[in-house]
């Protein structure tokens, strides 16, 4: 457990300085739309591969098989295979983004495919823990391998994209099955195994409906993967159907967490309120979709909405959930205990407030100003959510300073 715990830091680590990395390349973006300098090309999928493979994919693999074996009572898996994995995740990572920025084809290619067998390695020894568990297992784990199985398709799809493999409508329909894959799938289904198995642990309290935690898991991966197999078939009921079958399970977890954190009296952290807050975001697809009918395609692009649309899930969703909860995880797991409960101090009302603010300024400037209009608004919230980053992003790097011996085994499972 200790090996793993320590391998469980160079991750964290890592991500920390992928987000430091992430957040200072917006600032190229923010000079450029002032007009100040000429943008760098390409930092757009860099940037966003830097957050949700980077930051979070990274987080999550070295956490996962701790969770995993908490809540399953097993064994982690030999910590060299874990310390192999790491080393190749970044591998990938790293050639994977820097072959976008540089556009060097070999390289992209290169680091997909390393990430893939990556990926499908750690995949395979998360099921192996989960058939060496004794029976019944908790259907909260069942989330964190499903979440990997979907951020796996979506590397499989970004394959398809980079090597020109034949699929059955095109380009548009893989990159937009990918998306979907890494939003839907990975992240939504690792947000939601943490909001069931993790959160009540980490406010003190016991899940409120645990009879809810099966419907929901199976009503996330069926419409989780009619978004994948509708647009990749281009096949738009399949697609209309998951979502709404996913946004159901969704309702059901948000449900079952809210009731969790409000009695029988409200959480006061403000973490918790993060989380709330952060799925409002889920709902920007939806939004955005009905004012494109509304204002038809000769007042709105298609391409600034799904920029618009693509921030609100990035730094609205993803970004929030990592600053509100990583630091305050991380804490506890390097620690070796989960106790006490997150405080109060452990949020920023601050970084709250301004963040989604930001976020929405971005999301609103996007969509419905002319782009004259809309740069300054855009480039003056992307500073505005550097800012907000900063509270949390000090609280894990204090972490990962202070935080040097975990606690014995029993202490973790406690």
């Amino acid at each position: 457990m200790a090996n793993s715990t320590r391998i469980a830091r160079a991750h964290i680590t890592m991500a920390a300085i992928y987000l430091v990395v992430a957040l200072l390349s917006l600032l190229d973006y923010i000079l450029a739309l002032f007009g100040i300098i000429q943008p760098l090309s390409n930092l757009y999928w860099f940037r966003l591969h830097l957050i949700t493979i980077g930051v979070l994919a990274q987080a999550v693999m070295g956490v996962l098989p701790l969770l995993l074996a908490r809540r399953l009572d097993v064994r982690t898996p030999s910590p060299t295979v874990l310390w192999i994995l790491f080393g190749l995740l970044n591998v990938g990572l790293l050639l994977l983004a820097f072959g976008q920025v540089l556009w060097i084809g070999w390289q992209r290619s290169s680091g997909a495919w390393i990430l893939l067998v990556t990926l499908s390695i750690w995949l395979g020894l998360l099921v192996q823990m989960w058939l060496r568990a004794p029976r019944p297992r908790a259907m909260e784990a069942a989330f964190y391998l499903a979440g990997p199985a979907y951020l796996l398709l979506g590397v499989l799809m970004a394959l398809t994209m980079l090597e020109g493999w034949p699929s059955p409508q095109g380009y548009q329909a893989v990159k937009e099955s990918h998306v979907h894959n890494n939003i839907f799938g990975f992240t939504g289904m690792v947000f939601a195994g943490v909001a069931l198995d993790v959160l009540p642990t980490l406010f003190g309290r016991s899940l409120a409906r645990p009879g809810w935690v099966k419907p929901t898991f199976w009503l996330m991966v069926v419409g989780a993967f009619g978004l994948w197999l509708g647009p990749y078939f281009r096949v738009m009921p399949i697609m209309g159907g998951g979502l709404i079958i996913y946004v159901a399970g969704t309702v059901l977890m948000l449900a079952n967490v809210f009731l969790t954190l409000r009695r029988p009296t409200p959480v006061p952290a403000v973490n918790a309120t993060h989380f709330l807050a952060s799925y409002l975001w889920i709902a920007a697809p939806a939004i955005a979709t009905l004012t494109f009918v509304i204002l038809g395609p000769e007042r709105l692009q298609l391409a600034r909405l799904e920029l618009g649309v693509t921030q609100g899930l990035v730094y609205g969703l993803i970004l929030q959930i990592v600053l509100a909860f990583l630091p305050a995880m991380s804490s506890r797991i390097l620690a070796g205990q989960w106790n006490p409960p997150i405080q109060p101090g452990e949020g920023s009302r601050f970084s709250l407030i301004l963040l989604n603010l930001s976020v929405a300024a971005v999301w609103l400037a996007s969509v419905l100003l002319p782009w004259n209009q809309a740069r300054p608004v855009v480039a003056i919230a992307y500073v505005l959510v550097i800012v907000a980053a900063l509270p949390y992003l000090w609280r894990l790097l204090r972490v990962l300073r202070t935080t040097r011996t975990p606690l014995p085994v029993a202490a973790v499972q406690a």
